[in-house]
């Protein structure tokens, strides 16, 4: 009787479990339908530049192979003018909007372009665009020195050393350092070039408390954390429906980054899941600034360490069990 009950249990928490899973895909299914970059809406800023800075990104690819095909790129380049030919009357320029006409540029100025009538006509178009970019586009030469300057002397040191620390100096953190992190994470790759991430940063304590209030796995420690980064994605920067998962991994990559880079300047981190129901996640956004348009990926608490840390001891499967070596079926 008590296995027959005990099986009962587990096919309903099974069902309650399927349900809440349908619940969310069907919220974030709702939040890619209101604010995907499906829509393609040039006129929203936002939207426009990741367009176009995926768009420039593939002329970028194009320019940056050492022994590249003459003929090759123009596909993306007549995509990127078509682009910039739709801003004419457009006032709110954005970065990238500046960015890809100097990746064009490049491109058209090439010694096997610049003599071809269509390099000559799409120039000449280019000149009535007011835009210009002090930044480098396109494509640089790149030293086997400068890649071994990342060559760490020890990395099995710097990542052994890094553990998620859940109490902290009571010290604040200064904004500048946990910017010159991010900034450091901002080399993070992303789908297309298109860097959809987007940080909310707090050290206020009202503004941690109320923020945490709505994530479950800080209670013991939260009221503890001296610095809180809420790290999202900007579903704009996302237009075919394949991508609807996209802003995750994009999200994921980049938070792991952050978190690298806080160690490497000393200072320790431990991430806060947000596997939340959508309840929970129209509550933060009740209580909390955060654009519609953002999905929130994860908290991520920040500190400096004390001297003396207790962390979890958290061992790693064995190396067989995660590695194989690819082979055709």
């Amino acid at each position: 009787m008590k296995q027959i009950k005990q099986n009962i249990r587990l096919v309903l928490r099974g069902i309650y479990r399927i349900a809440n899973g349908f619940l969310g895909f069907a919220y974030d299914f709702r939040r890619f339908v209101s604010y995907g970059g499906w829509k393609e809406t040039l006129s929203d800023k936002e939207m426009r530049n990741y367009n176009i800075m995926m768009a420039y990104h593939g002329l970028e690819k194009s320019l940056s192979y050492k022994n590249r095909d003459p003929n090759a790129g123009w596909s993306a380049a007549e995509k990127v003018f078509l682009k910039l030919t739709q801003l004419k009357g457009i006032t709110d320029i954005g970065y990238h909007d500046k960015a890809a006409k100097e990746v064009l540029t490049t491109f058209l100025t090439l010694a096997v372009n610049i003599d071809k009538p269509r390099a000559k006509q799409m120039l000449s178009a280019l000149k009535e665009l007011p835009l210009s970019s002090e930044d480098m586009h396109g494509a640089k030469e790149f030293s086997g020195d400068l890649y071994r300057q990342g060559v760490l002397a020890n990395p099995e040191a710097f990542f052994n050393s890094r553990y998620s620390l859940r109490e902290y100096k009571e010290e604040t953190v200064d904004d500048e350092l946990v910017k010159r992190a991010i900034k450091l994470a901002m080399k993070t790759p992303s789908v297309c070039n298109r860097h959809a991430w987007h940080i909310y940063h707090a050290s206020d304590r009202e503004i941690i408390d109320k923020a945490l209030s709505y994530q479950n796995g800080n209670r013991p420690f939260g009221k503890k954390i001296p610095n809180l980064l809420i790290i999202t994605t900007d579903l704009k920067a996302f237009f075919a429906g394949h991508e609807h998962y996209q802003h995750w991994i994009d999200g994921g990559l980049f938070s792991m980054s952050i978190m690298y880079a806080l160690h490497s300047l000393g200072l320790a981190s431990c991430p806060l899941n947000w596997s939340q129901r959508p309840k929970t996640d129209r509550a933060l956004r009740k209580a909390i600034e955060i654009k519609p348009n953002h999905t929130v990926i994860m908290m991520m608490a920040l500190g400096y360490p004390d001297e003396f840390n207790k962390v979890c001891s958290s061992s790693r499967r064995p190396f067989e069990d995660i590695y194989s070596e690819m082979k055709m079926k």
